[in-house]
């Protein structure tokens, strides 16, 4: 990686990622991405700022990386969305959510970052809803407020990953989504 700020940025990222924004020093970043303070405060003024630039740019991409991609399908929907939920690979269930975490620490405490990472939420949401509204439009399944649903299943991703982080066992991942399998399967 050649770009110090995109660098700095991973980095950040993964080290909030493994141990909150709270616990996670500068000092630390800066010794993982081989950066002194001079460099940071070229790009980031702050801890926040870098806390900032990571919700916006880190963790909405990997939304946008990991779900948007149901937008590209024209049927199946809801078994595609399945599919991508249930595939393992892409969860980590001894850290948890990337944006759950930071959403259950910074959010009452912080309004910058509450407003940051509720609008990577919304656009989750958003995402799931415009999947949700074609698997109406092409009969897949029946229901009459996307929106609300779309919300259901966030925060039933969200739960599950959850749940599998307190046990640290993807298998309580996979009996709750199991749940969610079942319940949009009863919308055909």
């Amino acid at each position: 990686m050649n770009n110090p700020r995109e660098k700095l940025l991973e980095v950040a990222f993964n080290e909030i990622y493994q141990n909150g924004y709270t616990a996670t020093s500068i000092d630390k970043i800066l010794k993982q991405a081989s950066m002194n303070k001079g460099s940071m405060y070229h790009f980031f003024k702050s801890k926040k700022e870098l806390g900032l630039a990571v919700v916006n740019e880190k963790i909405n991409a990997y939304i946008e990386d990991k779900y948007s991609v149901l937008l590209k399908f024209e049927k199946n929907i809801c078994e595609e969305l399945l599919k991508l939920i249930k595939d393992r690979r892409n969860f980590d269930f001894t850290c948890g959510c990337k944006l759950n975490n930071l959403m259950q620490e910074l959010s009452p405490i912080d309004e910058d970052f509450k407003v940051a990472l509720e609008k990577v939420y919304i656009r989750f949401e958003n995402i799931i809803e415009e999947v949700l509204n074609k698997a109406v439009k092409n009969g897949e399944i029946k229901h009459n407020d996307t929106k609300a649903l779309s919300m259901f299943v966030v925060a039933s991703i969200e739960g599950c990953l959850g749940t599998a982080k307190k046990s640290q066992d993807g298998n309580y991942f996979q009996t709750c989504i199991s749940q969610l399998e079942q319940f949009l399967n009863s919308l055909k």
